[in-house]
């Protein structure tokens, strides 16, 4: 493996819980994938995956602040801290750009921008450490795979990728967006963006004003202020992007959730979809199934390792593989 595409791998143990990870970056731009591994006290165990685009900021930000909020609360507030965290960061950039408020000072209203100019998605796994009870809330396409299965047939319980391509996310646009026939367009956002849940992605969330999309225009001139570098702001081409913009937001951050019991020498695959374009869920089980058989190191790595062999990934790839060793 081209060890100058791995840009982090790490193995760490915490009370019978073995948590492998791995990063690979094919692209020469920064990785916008983020994580995170958080406990509380010794009773829960949460790991996150974020899949940033559009730069790292927000999957940067959400990859800090995220974890303490829902460890703060029970499980059953997963859906609500995603909600209220989403909204906490768009009102700080609309306050910044009130016509009634004076901006916060300049680092302040920068970052708050940034933070909302990007997106990510996020997929969160919350663990009760004494019941193996796992709680999962999940906001985008990463994608989560538990082995071993529970139904007589076999079939692998995972989460569903939630995007633009997703026919329940089209049939939901559809629904919320009546009479918009040009929301999503050859399976994206508006012909451009493939995430439909997550956090961040301000231009697609923000209201639009009465007249002209003019408050709407307001707030991507600002955004536009902090583009990334060598990237065209969204200003120059509003109308190419926003022509058919009607009803915001057009993007959530509400998860899906549920459970998963687990079980001594259970596993999970965490990854963005980096990963997931590459293999299925069934073969990426396998894999891991064989590295475990050789006792490899890091089963995180095997897997990448494996299915590079086979297909090189063309996005950032994050995989947080968790093995229940005993209980």
């Amino acid at each position: 493996m081209a060890s100058q595409d791995v840009v982090y791998t790490s193995t760490e143990n915490h009370a019978g819980f073995k948590i492998d990870v791995v990063q690979y970056q094919p692209t020469k731009r920064p990785i916008e994938d983020r994580f995170s591994v958080s406990t509380k006290s010794s009773n829960r165990l949460l790991l996150g995956v974020y899949d940033g685009h559009g730069g790292s900021h927000t999957a940067e930000h959400i990859s800090n602040i995220l974890p303490t909020a829902l460890l703060s609360h029970p499980p059953e507030k997963h859906a609500q801290i995603f909600r209220e965290t989403d909204h906490t960061m768009i009102r700080a950039f609309t306050r910044d750009h009130s016509l009634l408020r004076p901006k916060s000072k300049s680092s302040d209203w920068v970052h708050h921008a940034q933070v909302v100019r990007a997106g990510c998605t996020a997929l969160i796994l919350d663990i009760d450490v004494n019941t193996l009870i796992a709680s999962y809330a999940n906001a985008g396409d990463c994608r989560a795979v538990f082995y071993p299965p529970v139904d007589a047939e076999g079939h692998l319980r995972q989460t569903e990728d939630l995007n633009a391509k997703t026919p329940s996310e089209q049939q939901r646009l559809a629904q919320e967006h009546p009479g918009e026939d040009l929301v999503v367009v050859s399976g994206r956002l508006f012909g451009r963006l493939m995430s439909t849940r997550g956090f961040g992605d301000a231009c697609y969330k923000l209201p639009h004003g009465t007249i002209g999309n003019w408050q709407h225009r307001r707030y991507i001139d600002a955004l536009s202020a902090v583009k990334e570098s060598g990237k065209i702001p969204m200003n120059s081409q509003y109308h190419a992007m926003f022509h058919t913009y009607r009803t915001p937001p057009y993007l959530t951050a509400a998860p899906e959730i549920g459970t998963m019991q687990l079980q001594k020498d259970s596993f999970v695959i965490m990854a963005t979809d980096g990963l997931w374009d590459c293999v299925s869920s069934n073969d990426a089980v396998q894999i891991v199934r064989g590295g475990l058989e050789q006792e490899v190191d890091n089963l995180a790595e095997h897997l990448l390792h494996s299915v590079r062999a086979t297909r090189a990934p063309g996005d950032d790839v994050t995989i947080l593989l968790l093995h229940i060793i005993h209980t």
